[in-house]
């Protein structure tokens, strides 16, 4: 051996040794500080088994690959006799079977490659994983760059080229099913629903949890088997001159009979996908059905399952011994053109029949299909449960009907989120890094004994907003080591206000400067608050919003508190992160955040810890990433006995909601403009310590076959609903996100008749009202109401509805909230014949009215603006209340401040300083609409800058 070449091994062995050791010490950083992160929470068991879910997937793809790669080296290893070859090729011919295996070897790497890139951003959503959809969202032109370079390749260098192209789709394979562990798991782990599916009669969790995970494993397996075939005779029939003369000898008889075995094999992927795409038909978004119509009953499923039968013949007659050699080759095209053939003729036959056969009767043909998809919508969505009570509201408030609705009355919601916030801003934020995150309506138990359910509250938390720091003061040091945690909350009455309409506070300010009042108004002391709501040390080092990485407790003191021109300090004592004491940890935080700095001791100690995933919900996630948390977090203070794995010391917690959602659910509608739900639930009540970090998962829907199967593959990690501490059990919410979701689609799946359901013309519609200057649809707003037939009042979501392209209320879908009832949905329906105002027709009302208009016009004449608020339809006994708050804003900045409260029953106007006053103005018919009090200038004490 030469000199040089001996000198040149160990030049090229260090630089891959050093790249190699680099590789490691960077997932070794990884692996341990994901390590460290999830043991704080007792839960590295969850983690080592994902992990070695990942592991199996890799293994297991890598595998494949070699057995691949060594079949493809023997069969190019095959002695070929000059005598005894077959099956020469010309020029012409020639050329394009080498264009035709080109093609096929870059679609299958482009399509394996393209699963691999969906996955790294969507590893749990298995919505667009399979088929050649997956290449769909590719960026053209740095694929076809891609694509071009691996041509070359393949034509330089036939057979080392297809070795190196072949090894990268058995790495993409590998990677595939690596990091799509959460697929495959949930299909070999899927429980079953006990429904099933009408056509197939399938159970409804083989087509929910297990195809797409079948669907994405046929397609990767005819990915790579076409691509090996492909690669394997691209490396036969391009070997040596053969490429440069333009023509190919022939096969040996060796080579064809090494060729049978995964030809037949593909053959058999083949009917395996066409005996999967039956089931697909149920998903179907064609036609006039959700799901399978009455053509692809009669024509797409004979079609493929004859398809199926054909492709399963094929592969027999490759496999088996024939009497005569000579029919396999004959009888093998026929059978391939004839699989050809198949899914033309459903492609050109579907328009045809659809416009013969189906749509003259299509009503008649669907109406069975389309009763199956009104079913499985609704019981995807759970609106198949609700109770439905029929109405017929008085027609004018009376004075029974509010002695009947004095609990409901008593907590009628007057302030908005949007002024409580604009007000929280301006009075509570205190500094400009503080910020308040989106304001919760929630309910405590002020006045247990008084009979009028819990009183209904808006907490807003004081969160630290990295962002709005100075610019000068947004140093590494200040944003990790100093401003690290937000402090403290408001809480405010929804049914008062103060003698200037600003809003009133329970709880406010921080700091030993924390005012915690009592409400003259309302009968609540300032001890019954105190007792209810606590407010020790409400640092706040987990939030709602995006913050960076912490290092606490460090040398440096933490920004605690402002009082005055004076700032308070201390260092964090609650346990959570990842340890950072010696060297070698803060050497693998370093290389997992990318920040140098943590390789210097400086100001960190032995006690430094780092806290990671302080946004709530990208903490949950990172414990769940196979769970939906798309609900807006909310925060509440409890008083707790230690129930584990909470301390009794700590009091403020954040309840997050997660969800479990399937895209694949038979014969479901998808929701409008979100095609990746058919089918949703509220599984996972998630409880964050705003202080600690400390989570728990609590099952809030055990029959949910989804989170049934991540419950049997991680059981550590989830605890059930009735082990949650009942101090959190009184303040779970229905998420507004579900509840919007489902009201999405009751507007059309009331309909249970499907020819009603077919003819359209029961569709109703979310009503809109005027807040502001701005026409916006009516939010899902809380009440806290007495549904008809219940004594006690409720906690309860409501959503008002009308008809289409019409203003009448036709009814409103209420979720409930409070124990035993929470989860349950109640639809209040009116009779369509009966005239009775929406929202849009009593606000059209209220502005039409020639005292209200001219007081409304000379507030804004005077510098001010007028802010209509949400219109609220509030049940009052055997009657409808409708609520309108009006706000007063100076033009040039200032508080909104709560100036008037109009109140209407369709029939009566009634504007007053107060909803009581409202309320006895509409029914005393002096006071009424017709006897308002004269309009009155906007005075400095009624102004926004006078409250000032």
């Amino acid at each position: 051996m030469p000199r040089g070449r001996l000198l040149s091994r160990p030049s090229l062995l260090l630089p891959g040794l050093l790249v190699l050791a680099l590789a490691l010490l960077v997932l070794t950083a990884r692996l341990w500080v994901e390590w460290s992160w999830f043991s704080q929470f007792n839960l590295t068991a969850v983690l080592a088994r994902r992990w070695a879910l990942q592991l199996l997937g890799l293994g297991i793809g890598l595998a494949i690959t070699l057995a691949l790669q060594r079949w493809l080296l023997w069969l190019w290893a095959l002695p070929a006799a000059p005598g005894a070859l077959r099956r020469p090729l010309r020029t012409g011919p020639y050329a394009l079977v080498l264009l035709a295996l080109l093609a096929a070897a870059l679609l299958s790497l482009s399509l394996i490659w393209g699963v691999v890139a969906r996955l790294a951003l969507q590893p749990f959503d298995p919505a667009r994983l399979h088929g050649l959809i997956a290449l769909a969202s590719l960026p053209p032109g740095p694929w076809l760059l891609l694509l071009v370079a691996a041509a070359v390749v393949l034509l330089a260098r036939p057979q080392g080229g297809a070795r190196w192209l072949h090894g990268g789709a058995g790495l993409g394979l590998a990677l595939v099913l690596g990091r799509g562990w959460g697929l495959w798991s949930l299909a070999v782990m899927a429980q079953p629903t006990g429904l099933r599916e009408p056509l197939l009669g399938a159970d409804v969790s083989f087509v929910q949890l297990r195809f797409p995970a079948l669907a994405l494993a046929l397609t990767l397996a005819i990915a790579i088997l076409l691509a090996t075939l492909a690669l394997a005779l691209w490396g036969l029939m391009a070997r040596g001159s053969q490429l440069s003369d333009g023509h190919f000898a022939g096969f040996a008889p060796a080579q064809l009979q090494a060729l049978r075995r995964p030809l037949a094999a593909l053959a058999l992927l083949l009917a395996l996908a066409f005996w999967l795409g039956r089931h697909q038909l149920l998903l179907s978004t064609t036609g006039s059905v959700p799901g399978a119509g009455w053509l692809d009953v009669h024509l797409a499923l004979p079609l493929r399952t004859a398809a199926a039968v054909v492709a399963l013949l094929m592969a027999l007659l490759l496999l088996l011994p024939l009497a005569r050699q000579g029919h396999r080759g004959p009888a093998t095209a026929v059978l391939c053109l004839l699989l050809l053939a198949l899914p033309l003729l459903e492609a050109g036959l579907s328009p045809l029949l659809q416009n013969l056969l189906v749509n003259p009767q299509e009503l008649e043909r669907e109406m069975p299909y389309l009763a199956r998809s009104i079913d499985a919508t609704r019981r995807a969505f759970q609106i198949d449960a609700m109770e439905i009570i029929d109405r017929v509201p008085n027609d004018r408030l009376s004075r029974r009907d509010l002695a009947e609705g004095e609990a409901t009355l008593s907590n009628v919601r007057l302030w908005d989120s949007e002024p409580l916030l604009a007000t929280n801003r301006q009075l509570q934020q205190l500094r400009v890094y503080y910020r308040f995150s989106e304001p919760a309506v929630d309910r405590y138990a002020l006045q247990p004994d008084a009979g009028l359910g819990r009183q209904q509250v808006i907490m807003a938390a004081r969160e630290l907003d990295q962002g709005s720091l100075p610019r000068t003061a947004r140093t590494w040091l200040n944003r990790h080591l100093v401003f690290t945690h937000g402090n403290g909350f408001t809480l405010s009455p929804v049914n008062t206000s103060g003698p200037e309409g600003l809003p009133e506070f329970f709880i406010s300010d921080l700091g030993p400067s924390t005012k915690v009042q009592g409400n003259a108004q309302l009968g609540i002391t300032r001890q019954q608050v105190e007792q209810v709501v606590p407010t020790r040390d409400p640092f706040l080092y987990f939030g709602s919003l995006a913050s960076p990485y912490a290092l606490a407790p460090t040398a440096v003191e933490e920004f605690n508190y402002p009082q005055g021109d004076n700032n308070f300090y201390i260092h964090y004592s609650g346990g959570a992160g990842v340890p950072l004491g010696r060297f070698w940890q803060r050497l693998a935080a370093a290389i997992y955040l990318r920040e140098p700095k943590l390789l210097v001791r400086g100001e960190l100690n032995a006690s430094t810890r780092l806290l990671l995933h302080r946004e709530v919900r990208d903490r949950v996630r990172a414990l769940a990433p196979f769970v939906r948390f798309e609900a807006e977090p909310y925060l509440i203070s409890v008083n707790l006995e230690g129930e584990a794995p909470f301390p009794s010391d700590q009091h403020q917690y954040w309840i997050v909601d997660g969800f479990t959602s399937s895209a694949f659910y038979p014969y479901s509608a998808a929701v409008p403009g979100r095609p990746d739900i058919r089918y949703l639930r509220n599984s996972v009540k998630a409880v964050v310590d705003a202080f600690t970090g400390q989570m728990v998962l609590y099952v809030a829907e055990p029959a949910d076959p989804l989170i049934r199967t991540w419950q049997s593959l991680f059981p550590e990690l989830f605890q059930p609903l009735a082990a949650m501490p009942v101090a959190f059990q009184d303040h779970i919410m229905y998420p507004r996100w579900q509840f919007q979701i489902q009201t999405t689609q009751l507007l059309r799946y009331h309909v249970t008749d499907p020819r009603i359901f077919y003819s359209g013309d029961d569709v109703w519609q979310v009503p809109k009202e005027l807040y502001g200057q701005d026409q916006v649809p009516v939010e899902p707003y809380h009440i806290s109401a007495q549904l008809p037939g219940e004594v006690e009042p409720e906690f309860l979501l409501l959503q008002p509805l009308t008809p289409l392209a019409r203003p009448n209320l036709v009814g409103w879908l209420a979720a409930r909230s409070d124990a035993p009832h929470y989860g349950e949905l109640t639809l209040l329906r009116f009779p369509s014949q009966l005239p009775i105002y929406g929202p849009e027709q009593v606000q059209a009302l209220i502005n039409q009215n020639p005292r209200i208009s001219q007081q409304f016009g000379l507030w804004d004449r005077a510098g001010s603006q007028v802010i209509q608020g949400n219109l609220l339809v509030v049940p009052i006994g055997q009657a409808l209340l409708y609520v309108e708050p009006v706000y007063l804003r100076a033009r040039a900045g200032g508080l909104p401040t709560l100036t008037r409260v109009v109140v209407s029953d369709s029939s009566r106007i009634a504007m007053e300083p107060s909803l009581r006053e409202a309320i006895d103005a509409l029914l005393d018919p002096r006071r009424s609409e017709e006897a308002s009090p004269q309009p009155e200038a906007a005075t400095p004490a009624a102004t926004p800058a006078a409250a000032l």
